[in-house]
């Protein structure tokens, strides 16, 4: 058995063109072998559910949240690593959050919130917070994710958090988006724990992405990356395929 592990935005999914068919073939192909797929990524299960279902994707199990949450091919929470509450608190009083006006994500194993309004997510699955303070009361925030302009400003944002919040956050970040998790807790760390969980150790595992919240993975097992990925992807990668499905066929 082979153990395949894919990012989903900008690597299982390609902007404005979703995901291939001949993709969704591959990975049907590679599961019928006997193999496992599952999908590693920043969003909540809730939200990549949704695209899964979609695109009639089937999925083995889900590393959610950038390995802060992980779950059964149902949905079934199995591990979670949430942040503290005292450091949530200390985060909301400091001027990073008092500065920011664009919408706030929230995490749980379970559930997604929002404080402010999120245009880039479907309301539908997203619980409003009517203030910040009501995120203290939530049970199990594994994730925060704020938003900037693009790239540039996520860098140098996640980077004035940890120099005031020193050891404390992971800045899990992909484009425009910064995702705050635990210090520690990245994608690499995800499938390590799921691995263990499981008992896989001994089988080959395969893991693909795109961006900066994938390099940990890629760089600890030796991973893979899409030709249209940045160059510094490009660099850290085993070897770089045109798709998900490519890569699959080529170790079936």
């Amino acid at each position: 058995m082979k153990i395949a592990f894919s990012d989903y935005d900008g690597t299982l999914s390609v902007p404005h063109e979703g995901v291939a068919a001949e993709t969704i073939t591959a990975i049907h192909d590679w599961r019928s072998a006997g193999n496992k797929f599952g999908i590693v990524t920043g969003r909540d299960y809730s939200l990549i559910a949704m695209e899964t279902r979609a695109h009639n994707i089937p999925v083995d199990f889900y590393i959610c949240c950038n390995g802060a949450a992980i779950h059964h091919t149902d949905g079934t929470p199995l591990i979670s690593t949430p942040l503290s509450r005292e450091v949530m608190k200390d985060f909301f009083r400091s001027e990073h959050v008092r500065s920011y006006t664009d919408g706030m994500l929230f995490f749980t194993p379970e559930h997604a919130y929002t404080y402010r309004l999120r245009t880039d997510v479907p309301s539908s699955y997203l619980t409003p917070l009517n203030t910040i303070e009501e995120a203290l009361r939530l049970k199990d925030v594994v994730q925060m994710g704020m938003r900037f302009r693009d790239r540039e400003e996520t860098l140098a944002a996640f980077a004035a958090i940890d120099s005031d919040f020193p050891n404390i956050f992971t800045g899990n970040m992909n484009r425009q988006f910064l995702d705050l998790n635990r210090a520690g807790v990245n994608k690499s760390m995800g499938i390590a724990d799921f691995v263990r969980h499981m008992g896989w150790e001994a089988y080959d595992l395969f893991i693909i992405g795109d961006d900066r919240n994938d390099l940990a993975m890629i760089e600890e097992y030796g991973g893979y990356t899409v030709r249209r990925a940045q160059p510094f992807m490009h660099e850290a990668a085993r070897a770089v395929y045109d798709s998900v499905g490519a890569m699959l066929r080529d170790y079936l």
